[in-house]
């Protein structure tokens, strides 16, 4: 059984928190858009692709474009696990 994989464009905040860009790789414009937004509130995060479906029970996977939002060092294995966790929830 072949099941199709969906590829999403999200903004991954430093603590877990996402939103979804959509299925279509979003123009720069709309990537500085979602980058000020961020730094405007003093948050920082990663546009990420994401391979999977969010809703299934599945495993998804997130791959780091570029960082966004404020300058940062934050942990991008720190964001990831939190990002599981509240996928988890959102999921059982």
């Amino acid at each position: 059984m072949h099941a199709e994989t969906e590829t999403h464009w999200i903004i991954l905040g430093t603590d877990g928190r996402h939103v979804s860009l959509g299925r279509t790789e979003p123009s720069e414009a709309e990537i500085a858009s979602a980058s000020d937004a961020l730094a405007a509130q003093g948050l920082s995060g990663w546009l990420a692709r994401m391979q999977g479906n969010y809703y299934s029970r599945a495993t998804v996977t997130l791959e780091p474009l570029q960082h966004i939002g404020t300058p940062h060092d934050a942990d991008w294995q720190a964001a990831l696990s939190a990002f599981h966790a509240a996928r988890h929830r959102a999921t059982h």
